[in-house]
């Protein structure tokens, strides 16, 4: 008998979005008796809508049809970035285990004792439709974790450790992998050369559009729980289906506490007119992380800005809508992080931007070191795909040469001043070159400035003066 299976992923508190797939999945399976599985490959947190909003709808689907199988593993985002967040992904997952959904993680150290934590399952094997699966999941490292005393180590050697340990019969392996697309290649490849048999992986982490892998059986829902992914597994994968969210109806048991919050909070009413267009491209340089660098060059009275891809999770286009509603901004950007101010030499700026280029040659399947900038800023560079090698052959600042023709520094002291966020400016994603450069929060009338109130401040006086809608200009990034 075939299982029927539904992958979603990094639905990160797009409520609306998660409900409607859970309402859609509800409708497909709720005449039949057959057990089925619900995988989701991570970032349920850090988002828009109330956190709670998304466990519910969770717990709502396990308790109309009792038989779903529920399995989702850990994003890097939902460990959070305070001791409140952490505290309730564990609450989450201990709720989720009382009503008999399941959350699996098996590279999750406890720094304490150097074994597994005690507050997740490495995996779980169960029986459906006369098959035993062995479902497990696993997600790439990240700051935070190490926040809360936890470290993520190399998947690779944790799936072998996991498996070679495992002395229970099963008869397939699903992988939750919350990790971009060249890992979950690298990890099928890794399995395979060591004698173990992925039948199936569901990815996560990359907001990008990711094709299926047919021939390896990797694939990735649309991020933002954009869509969705019905597969038929019976002895081997017979049918694949990506569905997108906008195809299914809501069901009102899903729907109503939507509503309800979009109406409490005033999500979608209107805060200015939307004249600019702000596409965003996760790994390249774009209109919306130009701007929203802009806006920091300007707030911080600097020579130069740049921040985290990260930062910004989402589009602003002007063929969404002719107004920008608070749902918009938070869509965009949630973070809170404020602005801050260093120095910084031609010597350091080539090695943060070689660092920005450390994987360009990935740039398809997303970079999480890249760095948006302000519009005075041209980087030329040079990859080799055979290598996978990338140099930074020129940098340019309102049109100067930083570069000479060896690729080194002219004047390796000369200074600019520049405004960051305080992510990277304490060494994360490999900005070590940032970490002990000395730092000043820059101040509006006394307080910090925190980078999303930035953005919506600054898309509001826009709107207030531009007369003539238009696609905002990005920084240059030639590869040549």
């Amino acid at each position: 008998m075939n299982t029927n299976i539904y992958a979603i992923t990094d639905s990160h508190q797009e409520s609306r979005n998660l409900s409607r797939l859970l309402s859609g999945i509800y409708s497909l399976e709720k005449s039949s008796k057959n057990p089925f599985l619900i995988l989701d490959a991570g970032d349920l947190f850090k988002g828009i809508y109330d956190k709670d909003l998304s466990v519910n709808a969770y717990l709502k689907i396990k308790e109309l049809i009792p038989q779903s199988q529920i399995f989702i593993t850990i994003g890097n985002n939902d460990f959070g970035f305070k001791k409140a967040d952490f505290e309730y992904l564990k609450s989450t997952i201990e709720k989720f285990a009382k009503a008999g959904i399941n959350v699996v993680c098996a590279n999750i150290i406890d720094n304490s004792t150097q074994k597994s934590v005690d507050w997740v399952d490495r995996y779980k094997i169960i029986t459906i439709n006369n098959q035993r699966i062995l479902i497990t999941g696993f997600c790439l490292n990240n700051s935070c974790a190490n926040k809360f005393k936890c470290t993520l180590v190399e998947i690779k050697q944790s799936l072998k450790e996991l498996i070679n340990k495992i002395k229970e019969p099963y008869d397939k392996l699903i992988i939750l992998n919350h990790h971009w697309y060249s890992d979950s290649k690298n990890l099928y490849d890794y399995a395979k050369e060591n004698n173990i048999k992925p039948d199936l992986i569901i990815g996560g982490h990359e907001h990008s559009k990711i094709e299926p892998d047919y021939e390896n059986n990797i694939f990735y829902p649309y991020s933002f729980a954009r869509s969705l992914y019905k597969i038929e597994m019976g002895s081997e994968i017979n049918s694949v289906e990506e569905i997108s969210v906008e195809n299914f109806d809501f069901v009102p048991d899903f729907e109503i506490p939507i509503i309800e919050y979009e109406q409490k909070t005033k999500l979608k009413e209107p805060i200015a007119k939307r004249v600019l267009n702000l596409p965003k491209k996760y790994s390249e340089a774009c209109p919306l992380g130009t701007f929203i660098s802009d806006c920091m060059k300007k707030a911080g009275n600097t020579d130069i800005a740049f921040h985290s891809t990260g930062f910004s999770m989402y589009p602003l286009r002007l063929e969404e809508s002719d107004i920008i509603t608070k749902y918009d901004i938070q869509r965009v950007m949630c973070a809170a992080s404020t602005i801050e101010k260093i120095e910084i030499t031609s010597l350091q700026l080539k090695k943060v931007f070689e660092n920005t280029a450390k994987n360009r040659m990935l740039k398809d399947r997303g970079n999480a070191r890249f760095l948006q900038c302000s519009q005075n800023i041209k980087i030329t560079g040079h990859g080799d795909y055979t290598s996978g090698e990338y140099t930074i052959l020129q940098i340019e600042i309102d049109g100067e040469k930083l570069l000479d023709k060896n690729q080194n520094p002219i004047n390796p002291e000369r200074k600019f001043t520049c405004t960051i966020d305080p992510y990277i400016g304490s060494g994360e994603q490999g900005f070590a070159v940032l970490k002990d450069i000395p730092k000043t929060k820059i101040l509006q009338e006394g307080k910090e400035i925190p980078i999303n109130e930035l953005f919506e401040n600054s898309l509001i006086e826009v709107s207030k003066h531009l007369e003539t809608p238009r696609t905002y200009p990005s920084f240059q990034y030639i590869d040549t």
